[in-house]
């Protein structure tokens, strides 16, 4: 997997950088990542247009050090998921149940991150293709690859029969988080928590009828 680190700020205060990259993911999310403006973000911020240069030397350089921040966030934070529902699963079905819900919460924990994420999806064919590589390997593949290792692990206790851990990592998320992910537009229309059990329940019982070892089915 490419490893990623965020462009090398210039000098400044290192809290006043971040304060900077809240503000600008803030305007990106809103305004779009091409027709954001450079002094839409020092008026966010809160600093002249001046100072935000002193941090990041041109709107570009900022927009990837936002990617870059915004979906190492999320994939902190859905790593931490995984850990919490999948070290110590008893009931295969049910604890995948659990888990493909809780990998749904940052839909609403994240609501700027996601709505830069529809930014992306609109603007796709106009953005430097290095931002589309740091987000889809920072973000998305990141998310898949700490998921395959928990799938790993619990193929080793024979509860599931796995060849490929990332390629059953990428239909577990295929049938189970991006129905959700695109029913609500990526959170814009929140789901109820009936329909999002319903989703996650139908996906997860194809899942396991896929991986499910023979013995057990």
């Amino acid at each position: 997997m490419t490893t990623f680190t965020a462009p090398a700020p210039r000098p400044g205060s290192a809290e006043e950088g971040r304060a900077i990259e809240r503000a600008a993911l803030k305007v990106f999310a809103r305004d779009g990542c091409t027709r954001a403006r450079l002094e839409s973000v020092a008026a966010e911020a809160g600093v002249s247009e001046s100072t935000l240069l002193t941090h990041f030397r041109d709107l570009d350089q900022l927009l990837l050090s936002v990617v870059l921040s915004s979906a190492a966030s999320v994939a902190t934070a859905l790593s931490t998921v995984a850990d919490r529902h999948l070290s110590q699963v008893t009931d295969l079905e049910a604890d995948l149940v659990a888990f493909g819900r809780a990998w749904q919460q940052p839909l609403l924990d994240f609501p700027d991150h996601f709505r830069l994420v529809r930014q992306i999806g609109a603007e796709i064919d106009r953005l430097p293709a290095q931002v589309i590589e740091v987000w889809r390997n920072v973000g998305p593949q990141q998310a898949q690859h700490v998921l395959a290792h928990h799938l790993c692990k619990l193929a080793g206790r024979g509860l599931l029969d796995v060849e490929d851990a990332g390629r059953a990592a990428g239909r577990f998320i295929l049938l189970v988080a991006s129905p959700v992910a695109h029913r609500s537009f990526h959170g814009a229309l929140p789901l109820t928590d009936e329909e999002t059990h319903e989703i996650v329940a139908d996906g997860v019982r194809d899942f396991v009828r896929l991986y499910r070892p023979a013995a057990g089915r």
